[in-house]
């Protein structure tokens, strides 16, 4: 099945579905980047260029490995009328780990308190960059999980 969501992908409006949500995805880290670290000019002052470099890399590698797993999906929906597991979910799970971890923490610790959840926020060196390496292997499990299950969907026979 995996062969013949590929084959789909390729058409025009697949395309550019991809290229939206890669888009997408790549806006809501660089804006969780922004939002912990203010902007890179600041990050490159702080932690280094290549600090900057391996962070603005690894939005890249979620946002395409987000983008192509979701609209594998999408494709996968359409043609099978079946969603396979954990398609929307990890892509959502995946942001909100980033909205947690690297991005606004005092917007984050401030809404957790106020609904009774109290922690001390740890900041890890180099803009919290181990976390974002976390998320890209939650995001990599995550990717692997859906194209399996994508792999293993069947077509109804009419």
């Amino acid at each position: 099945m995996l062969n013949i969501i590929k084959q789909e992908s390729l058409k025009r409006n697949n395309l550019f579905l991809i290229a939206a949500l890669f888009i997408f995805f790549f806006g809501l880290y660089v804006f969780l980047d922004f939002e912990g670290n203010t902007n890179y000019k600041v990050m490159i002052n702080n932690f280094g260029f290549l600090v900057v470099v391996v962070h603005i890399t690894i939005n890249l590698l979620i946002a395409g490995l987000t983008s192509i797993m979701v609209s594998f999906s999408i494709i996968n929906y359409k043609l099978t009328k079946i969603e396979p597991k954990g398609s929307n979910a990890i892509p959502f799970i995946t942001f909100l780990f980033g909205l947690l971890t690297f991005g606004c923490t005092s917007c984050v610790v401030s809404f957790l308190s106020a609904i009774g959840i109290a922690f001390t926020p740890y900041v890890l060196p180099n803009g919290n960059l181990l976390w974002k390496f976390g998320a890209l292997l939650f995001v990599v499990i995550g990717f692997i999980f859906v194209m399996n299950n994508i792999q293993k969907t069947k077509c109804k026979v009419k």
